[in-house]
């Protein structure tokens, strides 16, 4: 047996979610680098900003980088459908089942895009495309929609019908649960008023996706305690950060509590959890949330968490995110820094070693995460099945008898 018990752990997990950028680029595809590059950015105060000479100048790749890690792939571009497909691949055998692409909202919306004004709608027939070479079509794909100025419920509602009608065939497109449908994570949902939600997302509103061919699961950003009030008209929440002890969401602390609450209002739990976190590249005034990787004792604590949590889903932050530091994607270890490795580009000249490397090899949190997440599976396939015993006890007794005995 234990021969089919490998290939049912292999089988995507799509209860494990990676969050997943498509903003870099490199000058043969792009005609220039897109995010390696990315600029020094300000605080919100003139005192702070003063102590930060660098603050507004950008990075020079390839040497020079926005991120306190260097990428085994070197800086690749995410417009390359052999790139996404070989990450895709990396991520299946690590567990993950579903890729959470950042989307930035339509290209015909002003603002639409990224801080170095990319706008990742382009990228996705590639993304579709990509998970569908994967072995068997097995990854998933579900839209993470991001902020952009003036977004509303009524934006969101066009940006649905956009997704929908250019994307919606795709059979790469995750649709999760019973009611089978598009799953979307909503970045900052709280910007959004309650009142405005509910239009949107109770079956009563008057702008309802409820029972159309927009409809989806949305999962909303659980950041502040008091936002569960707004969380009720979402199918569920995700916590996003990283950084534990960041928000109220990623106060590993409050899971517990948070997983009663969603199970009382029959929502969806997905626990967001990640490796570490080090923006001091790009926000050198941000170093009191740093959060040390600890060789991955602090990945395996926040999955820890989840699993105790009873989360029904785990997403990882992230997947590819460099510049916050919170990548599981190999990075170049200090040897291939040596020899000036290939991401290395510029050659072995001392400039490398300016970057940290993974502590065990640059598979470290593949390698980790494939086992988190059989653990979770296991965890959870256990819980259903004592779940489906009790409801199956209940059923034999009948109520009448129930009633007897007490």
């Amino acid at each position: 047996g234990g021969g089919v018990e490998g290939v049912i752990l292999e089988s995507p997990n799509e209860d494990v979610h990676a969050f997943f950028y498509l903003w870099y680029g490199e000058p043969k595809t792009d005609g220039r680098y897109l995010h390696w590059n990315h600029e020094v950015l300000p605080h919100w105060t003139k005192a702070v900003n003063d102590k930060y000479p660098d603050i507004g100048s950008v990075f020079e790749p390839p040497k020079s980088i926005h991120s306190t890690y260097y990428p085994l792939r070197g800086c690749y571009s995410s417009k390359n459908v052999e790139t996404l497909t070989s990450q895709f691949t990396e991520m299946k055998h690590a567990g993950i089942g579903v890729v959470v692409v950042s989307w930035w909202g339509r290209p015909s919306m002003p603002g639409t895009s990224d801080t170095q004004g990319v706008n990742t709608d382009s990228a996705i027939l590639m993304v579709l495309e990509a998970a569908n070479l994967v072995e068997g079509g097995a990854m998933k794909v579900a839209f993470h929609l991001e902020p952009y100025p003036g977004r509303s419920a009524h934006t969101i509602r066009q940006d649905l019908r956009y997704i929908t009608k250019k994307y919606g065939q795709s059979d790469s497109l995750l649709r999760w649960g019973e009611r089978n449908l598009p799953l979307f994570y909503v970045y900052d949902s709280y910007h959004i008023s309650l009142s405005e939600w509910e239009q949107l997302l109770l079956p009563a509103g008057t702008s309802s996706v409820r029972n159309t061919d927009i409809d989806g699961i949305f999962i909303g950003l659980w950041l502040e305690e008091r936002h569960h009030t707004y969380l009720r008209v979402f199918d569920g929440f995700y916590t996003y950060f990283a950084a534990t002890g960041f928000s109220y969401g990623s106060s590993l602390s409050n899971w517990q509590t948070m997983s009663k609450w969603a199970k009382k209002y029959n929502k969806i739990f997905i626990a967001s959890v990640g490796p570490g976190y080090d923006d001091t590249k790009i926000r050198p005034w941000n170093t009191h949330n740093k959060r040390i990787r600890d060789n991955g004792r602090y990945y395996e604590t926040m999955w820890r968490a989840a699993i105790e949590a009873e989360a029904t889903i785990v997403s990882i932050t992230s997947y590819n995110e460099w510049g916050e530091g919170t990548q599981i994607e190999p990075a170049l270890d200090q040897l291939e820094m040596q020899n000036g490795g290939e991401g290395a580009a510029a050659g072995a000249d001392g400039e490398m070693a300016l970057y940290e490397s993974y502590d065990d090899n640059p598979y470290q949190y593949l390698n980790q995460t494939l086992v988190l997440a059989r653990e979770f599976r296991h965890d959870r396939e256990r819980e259903d099945a004592i779940n489906n015993l009790v409801d199956v006890v209940k059923a034999g007794l009948g109520q009448s008898h129930i009633t007897d005995e007490l």
